[in-house]
């Protein structure tokens, strides 16, 4: 018989080349539950600066690992987070204010790390005669947000609430013109036509302020 010689085996295919690859940078992780800082202080600055501070103290804190440090800025909110902080690293610490008394300039707002503190910031809005707004307090006494809301579905809610205000903050003088205006607003005394042609809940509004308007000058205001 003649012998059928067998192919040789095809040697196996070269294997491709595989290209280089950047590890990719893992995303900032922290398994601790954030406190709040030990303590914060704001200061308004001057009138017409050009912005407000928040220092935030905390020991040692420019030796930290700066890539977990972050200050997030939005118009009407900033978020300062420190993860991994103390011995061992078992502290994340956060100071979120979503409540702002004023909007911010987010462009001109930043974060500053020094050696025992952290510096926010916050740029200053200007109002419309030009200068920027004056700041009372970092927070607004009522939430900005209902109160838009609210007042978008009832105008006439944001003037009684600035009324509201007025008394609260007013002087004794102050007190007794309001509660007048407003006392006789509720008998229909001011403007007896409370219908204000379909625009509901505004009726007497116009007469009601104009009366708080006489009363404060009659006050020397």
């Amino acid at each position: 018989d003649e012998s059928i010689p067998q192919a040789a085996a095809a040697a196996p295919p070269a294997a491709a080349a595989v290209p280089a690859r950047t590890p990719a940078k893992a995303p900032l992780i922290t398994t601790n539950k954030y406190q709040s800082f030990p303590t914060y202080y704001f200061d308004a600055g001057k009138y017409n600066s050009p912005t407000v501070s928040v220092y935030v103290p905390l020991e040692n804190i420019g030796s930290h690992d700066k890539s977990k440090i972050s200050c997030h800025f939005t118009s009407g909110s900033f978020d300062l987070i420190v993860n991994d902080w103390g011995e061992g690293g078992d502290k994340s610490y956060r100071l979120l204010n979503d409540n702002l008394e004023k909007d911010i300039d987010t462009s001109k707002s930043k974060m500053v790390i020094k050696p025992n503190k952290i510096l926010l910031k916050l740029g200053k809005v200007k109002g419309e005669m030009g200068s920027y707004d004056s700041w009372q307090q970092l927070t607004a006494k009522k939430n900005k947000k209902a109160s838009a809301k609210k007042e978008k579905e009832n105008p006439a809610a944001g003037i009684m609430d600035m009324m509201k205000d007025m008394y609260d903050e007013g002087d004794d003088n102050m007190k007794k013109m309001i509660g007048e205006t407003m006392y006789k607003q509720r008998m229909g005394q001011l403007n007896g036509d409370m219908g204000m042609g379909g625009m509901g809940g505004m009726g007497g509004m116009d007469d009601m302020m104009g009366g708080m308007m006489g009363g404060m000058g009659g006050m020397g205001l």
